[in-house]
């Protein structure tokens, strides 16, 4: 008797887990079936081959124990802050000194500014597309204590599986790195956490490790390619008190509804500015982060209308959209909203400077193929 009354009660376990699994399989052969078609392993590889520069093999990639075994800090895993520019407008950088809780105090960070942390993806670096282009935005608008964390040896061509185990551990640290800020006198009711791609989910996973909550949390095309579904290994609403993410792929990206307010950027399958790009999909998950960069100029942010539940193709819309309001994507989103937005920006390539808007950054202008530039930066 007692038997089938654990059976009773695990049943709604099961279900869900088996929910889970079957969405997890149908996801990777889905994924599978993309390789040929839309040059997914191509891009995961960055177009590296055996034959090329980089060695593909298991052994050059770092793999840490994961199960929460691994030290924190972790010595491939770096914190920076960033002061104002100088003069010349030159960035500078200091390392976060973990020894001591005074550094706030006798650094340059600012209590009446919000603060951000940035964390980038896979075989993200610091000075170049996508996150240096978002770091030098908040730093151009000059509002925002600007933080970096840089886990690029654990992330690093061609090692994109070895980056997603390695996500869990240096969301423990990046959660340790949190406490540490807190204790040091950083308002978390005032910061942001903001990833992109693998870094987003680092974003929601470091909750995990925390005693409090960061205030928001901004997604930016969120990994899908290896991404399970279980709460606990991915970006969701519950990791912050606002979780807004930025849709922009649905291959590299995942289009599920993921935070409290999602933006589907053209519907979120591919980027009407990457039409003549090399790889027009991982163009448009790399540039990504233009939308928060050029968000960050109030008057420039992107406006998304009110939609279903799931990022639609084109520019198709509800025709009950018009019954909400449109909110602006980015910092200045209400914090109060709720919901899947649709955003139609048109063909121009958003952040990029023009004789009409010269502040942006010419990383965010898409090279044509031609372009010597196409190959890094696609």
């Amino acid at each position: 008797m007692g038997h089938k009354y654990a059976i009773f009660k695990f049943l709604p376990w099961l279900v869900y887990n088996a929910a889970n699994i079957t969405y997890d399989v149908a996801n990777h052969i889905q994924l599978f079936a993309e390789i040929s078609g839309d040059g997914l392993l191509e891009a995961l590889t960055l177009g590296l081959n055996n034959n090329g520069s980089a060695n593909l093999s298991r052994e050059d990639c770092i793999w840490r124990r994961g199960n929460d075994k691994d030290p924190c800090p972790d010595p491939d895993v770096h914190y920076y802050f960033y002061p104002p520019r100088d003069q010349r407008g030159k960035n500078n950088r200091e390392s976060v000194k973990f020894e001591t809780l005074s550094w706030v105090r006798e650094s340059s960070h600012d209590p009446n500014k919000d603060t951000v942390i940035l964390i980038h993806g896979y075989a993200g670096t610091s000075d170049i597309l996508p996150m240096g282009v978002l770091r030098d935005a908040y730093l151009t608008n000059g509002s925002y204590n600007v933080y970096e964390v840089d886990w690029s040896p654990l992330s690093r061509v061609p090692c994109y599986a070895s980056a997603v185990h390695n996500m869990r551990p240096v969301a423990r640290c990046v959660g340790s790195f949190l406490t540490h800020l807190r204790n040091a006198g950083v308002d978390m009711r005032r910061t942001t956490c903001v990833g992109h791609s693998l870094g987003a989910h680092i974003c929601g996973i470091s909750a995990n490790y925390l005693l409090f909550r960061v205030h928001k949390i901004i997604g930016i095309d969120p990994a899908r390619p290896l991404i399970r579904s279980q709460l606990k290994g991915r970006l969701d609403p519950g990791d912050a008190d606002v979780v807004q993410v930025i849709h922009t792929t649905s291959t590299f990206g995942d289009p599920r509804r993921s935070g409290h307010i999602d933006f589907c950027m053209n519907g979120a399958r591919a980027q009407p500015f990457c039409a003549n790009a090399t790889n027009e999909v991982l163009c448009s998950h790399i540039r990504s982060v233009c939308y928060l960069a050029e968000s960050l100029d109030g008057s420039r942010a992107q406006i998304g209308h009110p939609c279903v539940r799931r990022c639609l193709a084109g520019e198709r819309r509800p025709s009950w959209e018009r019954h909400g309001l449109p909110v602006p994507i980015g910092h200045s989103t209400p914090e109060w909203v709720d919901g899947m937005f649709c955003v139609t920006s048109g063909s121009g390539s958003p952040y990029c400077p023009t004789k009409e808007n010269p502040i942006g950054n010419p990383l965010c202008c898409v090279p044509p193929k031609s372009s010597p530039l196409t190959t890094n930066l696609v």
